[in-house]
C-alpha cells in the first residue's frame, strides 16, 4: 500500500512524516498504525446528527468483515487507486483505510473540502471514492461531472440525497451507490444504486447481513459485522423481501399530532416537486413542536429564504390534497442557515431551537 500527497508517495514506514505534511489526517495515521500493530479494538465516534456523539468500541473481526462484504459487494481488486477526501474523524474514512490495508489498495489522499476533485492530480486515476451528498453536488455545480465520472465505484453517505441529485446521477455511466448504514454496523451494510439508468428506492443488503423490523416498524440489523448481535435501529423502513428495504425517515422525527402520527420525510419528500418548481433549494423539513392541545403541532422550518406566503399557500394546498388537514404545517420559520453536522446531516433539533429564538 503508497499513499499519494501532494506529488509525493509515501510508503508505511514515513507515516510520521506523513502526519506532520498532512495534519488533518492525523487521526487517520493512527489508525493505521493501530491497525499494522494488531490492535484487537478500536473506538469509533457516531455522527452527532440525532444525539450526542458517543465512542463505540468496534473489534477488528467486525472491520474485516465489512471489508470483505465490501469488495465482494463491488468486486475490489489489488493495486487499485482509493481517494480519501472525508475527515478521518468519520467512520467512512476510517473504514476506505480499513480496506486498503486489508486490500492492498493505495491511498490518494486530499484535503477534505467541499469539492475535493479539485485537488486532484490531471494524470490521477481513481477507482473507489466515497463522498457525503453535499461534495457530490459541488462537484457537479463546479463543472466536474466527467472526472466524477471517470470514477470506477463512487460510494455517497452521510445523510439523504435530494431527488434532484438522483436525477441527475442517473445518467452517470459508471457505478454510484447510495451507502446505508452507521458507526454501529462498522459503515454501511447496505447500497442502493443510483447511476447506469437505475431509479430504484430500495437498498440492497450486502452478503451476511439479515434484517428485520420490530413492533414499531423500524429496522433491525444483523450480521457479523455487529458480532451476530441484533442491532436495532430507529430508522422507520418498508422491508420488500429477505435482502431490499426502503428507508422512509426516523421514529426520532416521527410527530404525533392529534393522535396522527406522520412521518416528516415523507411529505418532505412529497414537496420537492413545488419547491424545485419555484427554484427553492430542498433545504427544509417538519418538526413537530410541543402544543397544549394536539400534544405536537406540525411546523415547517426552511433555510435560506425570507418569508414567502405565496409558497405557503401553495404548500397547505398539496398537503390537504394529498394527506389531509393534519399533514398541513401550522406555523414557517425562516432560518439563514441549518445546524448541521461535520458531515453535512441537519441537526434538526438545534436547528428549530435556533429557528424559535429568531
Amino acid at each position: 500500500m503508497k499513499i499519494f500527497f501532494k506529488k509525493r508517495i509515501y510508503d508505511l514506514d514515513e507515516l510520521e512524516q506523513l502526519s506532520i505534511d498532512a495534519p488533518f489526517f492525523k487521526s487517520g495515521v493512527n489508525f493505521i498504525k493501530d491497525w499494522i500493530s494488531n490492535n484487537q479494538e478500536y473506538i469509533f465516534k457516531t455522527s452527532g446528527s440525532t444525539g450526542k456523539s458517543q465512542n463505540i468500541r468496534i473489534s477488528r473481526s467486525q472491520i474485516a468483515a465489512s471489508v470483505q462484504m465490501t469488495r465482494n459487494a463491488l468486486q475490489l481488486k489489488g493495486n487499485e487507486q482509493v481517494l480519501i477526501c472525508l475527515s478521518p474523524e468519520f467512520v467512512a474514512t476510517k473504514m476506505m483505510l480499513a480496506r486498503c490495508l486489508i486490500l492492498d489498495l493505495d491511498i490518494v489522499l486530499v484535503e477534505p473540502t467541499g469539492n475535493p476533485i479539485v485537488q486532484l492530480q490531471p494524470q490521477s486515476k481513481i477507482d473507489f471514492a466515497s463522498f457525503v451528498p453535499l461534495q457530490i453536488r459541488n462537484i457537479i455545480d463546479d463543472g466536474y461531472s466527467e472526472q466524477l465520472a471517470n470514477i470506477k465505484n463512487v460510494l455517497i453517505g452521510g445523510g439523504p440525497i435530494s431527488n434532484g441529485l438522483e436525477q441527475e446521477l442517473c445518467h452517470f455511466r459508471n457505478k454510484i451507490y447510495h451507502t446505508y448504514g452507521m458507526t454501529e454496523t462498522v459503515s454501511h451494510i447496505a447500497l442502493r444504486k443510483l447511476s447506469q439508468g437505475s431509479n430504484s428506492k430500495y437498498f440492497n443488503c450486502l452478503e451476511g447481513v439479515s434484517i428485520k423490523l420490530d413492533s414499531d416498524e423500524c429496522l433491525n440489523i444483523k450480521g457479523a459485522v455487529t458480532n451476530d448481535l441484533e442491532i436495532q435501529t430507529k430508522d422507520i423502513v418498508e422491508i420488500k423481501n429477505k435482502k431490499e428495504f426502503r428507508w422512509m425517515g426516523r421514529r426520532d422525527n416521527l410527530i404525533n399530532t392529534g393522535g396522527i402520527k406522520i412521518i416528516p420525510e415523507l411529505i418532505e419528500n412529497h414537496l420537492i416537486p413545488l419547491f424545485n418548481k419555484r427554484n427553492y433549494p430542498e433545504n427544509y423539513f417538519l418538526f413537530g413542536s410541543k402544543d397544549e392541545v394536539l400534544g405536537q403541532k406540525l411546523i415547517m422550518v426552511i433555510e435560506g429564504k425570507s418569508s414567502d406566503i405565496e409558497l405557503e399557500r401553495l404548500i397547505e394546498k398539496e398537503l390537504s390534497v394529498r394527506f389531509g388537514k393534519y399533514h398541513i404545517p401550522k406555523q414557517y420559520y425562516y432560518l439563514k442557515e441549518f445546524k448541521r453536522t461535520t458531515s453535512g446531516k441537519v441537526i434538526r433539533t438545534e436547528t428549530v431551537n435556533l429557528a424559535l429564538k429568531v
